[in-house]
């Protein structure tokens, strides 16, 4: 009885494997990824009227995301719809693309504290001096990548490729077989457990808590700012449209983020008392499933979240979207009409026409 129920609950975890990160979660990452593209393209328009700073760390926040999602699908989606990619592509490939998600990741965290850092300081502190006000947002740009690398780093040192010698018992030929093992820093107990516990805080309990406050403290201004003039001019409406995208973006990276963390402090807690995880429930493992899901889902809804906060933006991405399908509707025409039966005889009947009409002019 237990043999069958512990098979039932693997065949319904394989299943669920299966839809959540080998269809939805591709998906979601397609449209984020070409959502991104079009954020980069939009925020690169003078016309939509951002401070600079803004602007750009929202570019930034972009390109983070736009690897970030193309990582999860090489890692958790290929998988799924490749199942000979364990034994031949993961030995090789997963070494060197888990470490450049986690530096996405902190990269793509880090840009939407970077984004509340410019608008409380914008708002809150306007006469003090910061990254964003000397550097057109060029100072957190730098120091978030430089800190995303850094940070992750060693992560590039924690799964390595080795060649085991296997015999074929047909053959009784002895092949070689690339594996995936971890590397003798990360089978190290303390090293493991202080990388997760450091991990869950600068990754996820730090960036929430402080976007929690960064945000809620530049509401509050607002409110108050409003409450003593009363009408506000266009920089001040400007200013609300951009703290009201500010919030969409932090009130879904909170949520996305949250189960990750809950369940990394769970595993902290286990690491730090039984030196490993002594126990691995059910609910964990569904946890671990749909927050790959929901943190590819918070990289891939910002361009639905820009588009609902501020009209600006809505309408520059409407009138990019409009002009290419003009352009791609006329050089369609244009190659339709070359190339069209009918006007290929229509342009001889003409030449013939022409023709007959000058040798009537000429007699």
């Amino acid at each position: 009885m237990n043999s069958s129920s512990t098979c039932s609950t693997e065949c319904w975890e394989m299943r669920m494997a299966f839809w959540v990160e080998g269809v939805i979660l591709p998906v979601i990452a397609a449209f984020g990824i070409i959502g991104n593209i079009l954020c980069v393209s939009v925020f690169s328009k003078k016309k939509l009227d951002l401070k600079p700073a803004f602007s750009n760390i929202l570019k930034c926040l972009s390109v983070f995301d736009i690897v970030f999602l193309t990582c999860i699908i090489w890692l958790y989606g290929v998988p799924e719809v490749i199942p000979s990619y364990y034994d031949i592509m993961e030995p090789h490939v997963t070494p060197w693309v888990l470490p450049f998600t986690q530096c996405a990741l902190t990269g793509s965290v880090y840009s939407v504290v970077a984004v509340a850092l410019e608008r409380y300081f914008n708002v809150c502190k306007p006469f003090s001096r910061n990254m964003g006000r000397n550097s057109s947002g060029l100072g957190y740009i730098f120091t978030i990548i430089i800190f995303s690398l850094f940070y992750n780093i060693i992560k590039f040192f924690e799964l390595e490729t080795v060649y085991v010698d296997l015999k074929n018992p047909e053959t009784n030929e002895v092949v070689q077989e690339a594996q995936m093992k971890f590397t003798v820093l990360r089978s190290d107990p303390v090293y493991a457990t202080a990388n997760l516990v450091i991990n869950t805080m600068v990754v996820g309990m730090i960036p929430i808590l402080v976007l929690t406050y960064l945000n809620s403290r530049i509401i509050q201004t607002m409110k108050r700012n409003t409450l003593v003039h009363n009408k506000m001019c266009s920089v001040e409406r400007r200013d609300q449209a951009m703290i009201a995208l500010l919030s969409g973006v932090v009130v879904v990276l909170i949520v996305c983020h949250t189960p990750k963390a809950i369940l990394n402090i769970y595993e902290s807690y286990q690491m730090v008392v039984y030196g490993s995880l002594k126990f691995k429930p059910f609910w964990g493992k569904l946890v671990i499933k749909f927050s790959h899901l929901l943190l590819g889902l918070s990289s891939a809804v910002n361009i639905l979240i820009y588009s609902y906060r501020d009209f600006n933006f809505r309408s520059v991405l409407l009138t990019e979207f409009n002009s290419c399908t003009e352009k791609q509707n006329f050089t369609l025409r244009r190659a339709g009409a070359r190339l069209s039966p009918v006007s290929l005889s229509t342009r001889v009947e003409s030449t013939r026409i022409n023709g007959d009409v000058r040798k009537e002019e000429k007699e």
